[in-house]
């Protein structure tokens, strides 16, 4: 098993990240297959030549939770439909912070297909493909949810819900 923790900043109060995140996944891809999700990683990110993007499908399954302090935490879990591709779990939460952003983490554990030889290819390159993928599924949930609050203080309701 591997471990894989990647954060970014979103532009928008805490209160309104989580709410916002669970959407993504339930309205913004709703053009999808239920329970699948397209994952897609630009190849040059990990330091491969040229401009090719990789794209995989998975079975997703997400479900909201309350941390220990009470807040909420998206459960995910994707098994891919390729076996070229890891299956991963973990969840995406989010940190309170006082500047108008709000940080949101992925942090889960995947194993390598293939035993030992993939147990090679994840230290050589795999790690930086599963890093870049989870980068830039946290990327396109940043867009979504900066959209949705942009649209919100257009509309003023980008104060309510609180917590």
């Amino acid at each position: 098993m591997a471990n894989l923790t990647e954060r970014i900043d979103v532009k928008c109060p805490h209160h309104f990240l989580m709410r916002h995140t669970e959407r993504y996944f339930a309205v913004h891809r709703r053009d999808q297959t239920p329970g699948t999700f397209g994952l897609t990683v630009d190849m040059s990110r990990v330091g491969l030549p040229g401009k090719v993007q990789a794209r995989h499908d998975v079975r997703m399954s997400y479900r909201i939770l309350k941390d220990a302090a009470g807040h909420d935490v998206i459960d995910l879990t994707w098994d891919p439909d390729d076996r070229f591709v890891p299956s991963f779990a973990g969840s995406l939460s989010g940190e309170r912070r006082d500047d108008g952003y709000s940080g949101l983490s992925l942090a889960g554990t995947y194993e390598a297909p293939f035993g030992a030889i993939g147990a090679m290819f994840d230290a050589v390159l795999g790690r930086r493909i599963a890093a870049a993928t989870a980068r830039a599924l946290l990327e396109d949930v940043k867009r979504f949810v900066e959209s949705d609050y942009q649209t919100a203080l257009s509309t003023s309701l980008a104060e309510s819900p609180k917590e």
